[in-house]
Formats: C-alpha cells, sequence, structure tokens
C-alpha cells in the first residue's frame, strides 16, 4: 500500500441506476472461501484525487451525470483511515456507503466517518459462532459484534450482510445472527447472499435452502431480504445481467457475473503459479 494511495483495480457503474462502485483492494481478513480478487493488492495506485476524478469522469460519460450514491467497498476499505476519511469527504456530491467487514470500525473511526460525509455501512457479518468465524476468517468476532452494537446507537444507516455459505454458515448460523440482531433493533436491514463457489470450496446454497433460511431469519427480524452479494439491488424492477467495470486507464467494459469469474479465476491462477 503505497503512502497517500490505495490500490483500485476497477470501479463499478450500474446499469439500473447512477450507483458506482468503488473497489479498493487488500483485506485484513484471510476467508477461505472468498470470491474477490481484490482481497490480495491488485490494481492501480491511485491518490483520492485521481479515484474521484475517475469516478467523475466516467459518471459523467455514462450516466451524464454525477452518481447519487457510491458504495465503497474491497477488499476492506477501512484499512487506510486517513484515506477512506479524505476520499468520502471528497465525494459529498453522493450519498456514500462502504461495505466492510467491521474489524476496525470502532466507535472512534465511526464517528470520524460520519462527520466526513458517510451515509450509511454495510456490514458483512461471516459467522456468529466465533469458531467458525476465526476458523473461516483467521479472526475473532468479539470485536466486530462489539462495534455493532455501537454502531446500531448511531445516527446512520445500518444494513447486515450474510452469505450462506454449505458446510459453514447455514441455517443455525443465521438464525443466531437474526436473533442477535433483534435484541438491537428488531427493524435492522438483514440481507442473506448466496455463496458463488471459487475453487471447489463449498457449493452454491440452493433455492430452498436460502428460502427456508429467509423464514427462519423472518422469525427475528421486519426487514429480510435475500439478494446478490455483488449488487446493492434487491429487487431490480428489470433484469440486469451486466454492469460497466471502469479500469484505472478511463477504459469501459461490460461484463456479466460469468464474465466477472473468469477475470477472477484467472487472477487466482497466476498469483498461484507466480
Amino acid at each position: 500500500m503505497f503512502k497517500g494511495k490505495r490500490h483500485v483495480p476497477f470501479i463499478t457503474l450500474s446499469e439500473i441506476s447512477p450507483r458506482v462502485w468503488i473497489t479498493l483492494s487488500g483485506c485484513n481478513f484471510n476467508c477461505l472461501g472468498c470470491f474477490s480478487i481484490a482481497k490480495d493488492i491488485v490494481g492501480k495506485p491511485m491518490t483520492v484525487k485521481e479515484l474521484v476524478k475517475l469516478v467523475e469522469d466516467s459518471s459523467r460519460s455514462y450516466y451524464g451525470d454525477l452518481p447519487k450514491e457510491i458504495i465503497i467497498t474491497g477488499g476492506e476499505p477501512t484499512l487506510n483511515k486517513k484515506y477512506l476519511k479524505k476520499l468520502i469527504s471528497s465525494l459529498r456530491s453522493s450519498q456514500i456507503i462502504i461495505e466492510s467487514n467491521g474489524y476496525l470500525l470502532d466507535d472512534k473511526y465511526v464517528d470520524e466517518l460520519i462527520k466526513a460525509g458517510l451515509d450509511g455501512i454495510m456490514l458483512d457479518l461471516k459467522a456468529f459462532d466465533e469458531k467458525i468465524h476465526k476458523k473461516y476468517t483467521g479472526f475473532s468476532n468479539k470485536r466486530i459484534l462489539r462495534n455493532l452494537k455501537n454502531i446500531c446507537k448511531k445516527d446512520i444507516n445500518l444494513i447486515i450482510k450474510t452469505i450462506y455459505i454449505p458446510g459453514w454458515v447455514e441455517e443455525k448460523e443465521i438464525k443466531n445472527i437474526a436473533r442477535f440482531l433483534s435484541k438491537l433493533n428488531p427493524e435492522i436491514e438483514y440481507r442473506i447472499n448466496p455463496y458463488r463457489p471459487i475453487k471447489n470450496f463449498s457449493r452454491e446454497p440452493t433455492y430452498s435452502e436460502m428460502l427456508n433460511a429467509y423464514k427462519i431469519a423472518k422469525k427475528y427480524l421486519k426487514n429480510v431480504f435475500l439478494s446478490k452479494s455483488c449488487r446493492r439491488e434487491t429487487l431490480p424492477k428489470k433484469k440486469i445481467k451486466t454492469w460497466i467495470t471502469v479500469f484505472p486507464d478511463g477504459k469501459m467494459k461490460r461484463r456479466s457475473l460469468n464474465d466477472y469469474r473468469k477475470n477472477n479465476m484467472k487472477v487466482f491462477n497466476k498469483q498461484e503459479h507466480s
């Protein structure tokens, strides 16, 4: 990670509405089933100024205007506090949301991000059982659960997401997570995403498994959704199977989920043989 810069493999433009995802590579977790190339340091090192220009130029080119919403994801966007605060404060024309594993989001850090202009947090709660969480990510979840309790007290929009991973995070874990969240706020938005297999780790859950998990969570929480981990749109009005990837040099490419998976596998294979 260069001083004053973070590596950016690409940003993504939604084809449903003026919404942009900023992907910052590098992660503090080592999730066994991670399907993102951004978990490693990949892409071009960019200053905040360079990244903001990329977002604004590509948005004006594609939408004819600045995006209404920007989601900063990764990897893990919270790794460099100074960079993230500056990035958020530089994008204030849009609603800003970060997607995080929550490990570094202590009380002070969250307050600083809110002051910088952060509007929402999408927190990926991998598992409730500490042993499962530690085996899967390499880290205990005690700190995350403590941070989550503090975030719930803040004046900020909060969404919790869990990936259903057969053999790892199934109905029992989702039940325990939903019950835990209900004690903090029964109206909190909870999203259950299907695992997308990579390198033969686990499998994609069936629709009946996902539906059963949804029904279990609904016993505890009012706002439960089945969604896709790569998109924020839960129930789009029209089916869109592609999105626009913008690389650091400004080149745009329409990609589908299959394209993304193929590109990821190329990167994974290259890393294994390097």
